[in-house]
C-alpha cells in the first residue's frame, strides 16, 4: 500500500516556501515614492506631477486609482485657488471695461472646470461600483482643460493690461499643467 503523504525533505521545503511566503512580500516593500515618480514619467509634466503627489505617497500606496483621484483633487484645488484669485483681480479698481468681460468669462470657465472636476474626483470615489466610467472621467477632465484654454483665449491680443494678463496666464498655465497630467493618469486606469 502506498503512502499519500509526501517524503520529509519535500514536506519540508514547501513548509519553509510557504512559512517564508509572506516574509518575501514584506522584504521587498512597495516603495511609495518610487511608485509615483514612475508614474508621473508618463504624464505630460512629470517634474510638476511628482511634486504635487509626493506627499500622498503613503495614502496613495502604488495605486493608480488613488494617485488619479489625488492628481484631481490637486488640479481641483488649484482651480479652486485660481477661481478666486481671479475674482479678487476681477474686483480691483482700474480695469477697462473689456479686461472686467474677459475676467468674468474666466470665472464661469473655472467654475465650469470645478464642477467637471469634482464629477471625476466623485466617480472614481464612488465606493459602489466596481467598475468606474473611465469616459465619463476622461469626458470630464477633458472639459475642464478646455474651460482653461477658453479663459485664456479672452486674454489674446494687445487690448489687456500686461501685469493682469501674466497674473491670469500664470494661474491657468498652473491650472492647466495640473489638469493634464491628471488626465493622463486617467489614462492609465483599468
Amino acid at each position: 500500500m502506498e503512502s499519500s503523504y509526501l517524503p520529509l525533505p519535500i514536506t519540508a521545503i514547501l513548509l519553509t516556501i510557504l512559512i517564508n511566503q509572506p516574509n518575501i512580500a514584506k522584504s521587498q516593500p512597495v516603495n511609495d515614492t518610487q511608485f509615483i515618480k514612475s508614474t508621473c514619467q508618463s504624464t505630460p509634466y512629470p517634474d510638476l506631477c511628482l511634486s504635487s503627489l509626493s506627499a500622498d505617497a503613503t495614502a496613495i500606496h502604488g495605486s493608480h486609482r488613488l494617485m488619479t483621484i489625488a492628481a484631481l483633487t490637486v488640479a481641483l484645488s488649484h482651480t479652486r485657488s485660481a477661481s478666486s484669485t481671479v475674482e479678487r483681480l476681477a474686483k480691483s479698481s482700474g480695469l477697462t471695461p473689456r479686461e472686467s468681460y474677459v475676467m468674468r468669462d474666466c470665472i464661469e470657465e473655472f467654475g465650469d472646470s470645478i464642477e467637471e472636476l469634482k464629477m471625476a474626483v466623485a466617480e472614481l470615489k464612488d465606493n459602489d461600483k466596481t467598475r468606474f466610467k473611465t469616459k465619463d472621467i476622461r469626458t470630464w477632465v477633458s472639459a475642464a482643460l478646455t474651460d482653461d484654454d477658453t479663459c485664456m483665449d479672452g486674454f489674446a491680443g494687445d487690448a489687456m493690461n500686461d501685469n493682469v494678463k501674466e497674473s491670469v496666464k500664470a494661474l491657468v498655465v498652473d491650472v492647466a499643467q495640473l489638469t493634464s497630467n491628471a488626465l493622463s493618469l486617467v489614462s492609465l486606469l483599468k
